[in-house]
């Protein structure tokens, strides 16, 4: 699957460079800090969001039509303690996209326990697709969006 997500963080990467006003790639983040995220989670994050913060590590966008900006790594853990709350929010949902980077109020998650994604307020019930959406899917969607714009 990771080979997957690179490929649709490539296209996506290619959309971006072609159109300037859009905001640029970060660079990946690096194995520290993603073992310094796992440590502070608790638990391995899944190969796809590895992958697609080793390939982007920083926020980028906004990527969709909803205004989606794809979270950095420390953007993603604060958001996942604003959101970690007991029988509100599954520990295992990471969130990897958000309305605004730095004070997000909705936005998309993975379960790390499942690789399934799901969508995310601040002030309504996170849930999980019920259509098997997962990261690469979500990439693919956003890729083929973008181009589509051209």
């Amino acid at each position: 699957m990771s080979n997957d997500v690179i490929a649709a963080w490539e296209r996506i990467e290619s959309w971006l460079r072609l159109h300037p006003s859009a905001a640029p790639a970060s660079p990946g983040a690096s194995d520290e800090l993603i073992a310094e995220a796992e440590a502070e989670l608790g638990f391995r994050l899944p190969a796809d969001l590895r992958t697609l913060w080793q390939r982007c590590g920083g926020s980028v966008g906004p990527l969709t039509p909803e205004g989606e900006v794809l979270l950095g790594v420390r953007q993603a853990l604060d958001a996942y303690d604003l959101l970690n709350y007991p029988d509100v929010w599954e520990n295992t949902w990471i969130p990897f996209t958000a309305d605004e980077p730095d004070d997000p109020f909705t936005g998309t998650f993975i379960d790390a326990a499942t690789g399934l994604i799901g969508s995310w307020a601040r002030q309504d019930f996170s849930h999980l697709y019920d259509d098997g959406s997962t990261l690469t899917g979500y990439l693919t969607e956003v890729a083929d969006e973008l181009q589509e714009l051209r």
